[in-house]
């Protein structure tokens, strides 16, 4: 088991990824620059979620800013591959990333950047691609390791959410998994969120509750023993199931089918219609 690693990038973009226009003229005004948000990038198509905001920290970005994003690899910084990008709110109208699907095709420090379509600059950064991800890659089987139900702990104890859905804790993840049926499994902790997307992403799942009846939806809580005295959101309270599966950083939706096989997984934030679509 590796070390689970908590990253501030997310943060920083939760905080700073919403439209701003300081110059008065462009929405990517001189000195913006990239922030990756995708911690867990690995050889082949991939999800790739990027930030942009000025060094001090304002806000820049939104989905009438339309962008694309390039990548170049290890190997030749010249080969700038472009990719059409889509806007992914966090906390809609506030804070959000844009997102691409790119093929990553070598291991290394990959550069990726924000080509915005004013003709703006928008200075690139670098990610690490690995040879596979931290946690579990699409076409894996996922962890069977329980997680407590509504028949073990009272719902208070289950989940930080303030607004909770109790039926995202009938199923232990155990049981979920492998049963036949697919399932949606979002680990989130809204409570002692590293960021300001675990509170959202866990609503945009209990949103799409109703509309798949035919899939099974857990929540799994971060953190064990959080309404005990003396409780700290550290390593020594991961929950069991956030351990089997390697999770390098909060939120994740993983969707799972009725093998017990992934079939899409989504890190840090869900864009319209995107968990529909994996599971239609």
């Amino acid at each position: 088991m590796k070390s689970f690693v908590w990253l501030v990038a997310l943060a920083v973009v939760a905080a700073a990824c919403s439209s701003t226009d300081p110059a008065g003229n462009q929405a990517f005004p001189h000195g913006a620059v990239t922030v990756r948000a995708s911690s867990d990038l690995a050889v082949g198509r991939q999800r790739l979620l990027l930030g942009a905001s000025l060094p001090d920290g304002t806000r820049l970005g939104s989905q009438t800013d339309p962008v694309q994003i390039e990548v170049s690899p290890p190997s030749d910084p010249a080969d700038v591959r472009s990719y059409d990008a889509f806007w992914v709110p966090i906390v809609p109208g506030v804070s959000g990333l844009y997102a691409a699907v790119v093929d990553f095709d070598e291991v290394g420090a990959w550069t990726v950047g924000i080509a915005p379509a004013d003709g703006s600059t928008v200075r690139p950064t670098v990610v690490d691609v690995r040879d596979r991800p931290f946690t579990v890659a699409v076409g894996e089987a996922a962890p069977t390791v329980g997680s407590p139900t509504i028949d073990d702990l009272p719902l208070d104890r289950l989940t930080t959410d303030p607004d909770p859905d109790d039926r995202l804790y009938r199923l232990s993840l155990a049981d979920a998994i492998g049963n036949g049926t697919p399932t949606v499994v979002v680990f989130a902790t809204p409570a002692f969120c590293q960021t300001a997307a675990c509170g959202p992403m866990l609503d945009q799942v209990k949103a799409a509750i109703d509309d798949h009846p035919g899939v099974d939806f857990v929540h799994v809580e971060v953190y064990e023993g959080f309404r005990d005295p003396g409780f700290a959101p550290d390593t020594a309270h991961l929950a069991p199931a956030v351990l089997a599966w390697n999770l390098p950083t909060e939120p994740w939706v993983f969707v799972v089918d009725g093998e017990g096989i992934v079939r899409a997984r989504f890190e840090g934030a869900l864009g319209p219609g995107e968990l529909d679509a994996a599971l239609g």
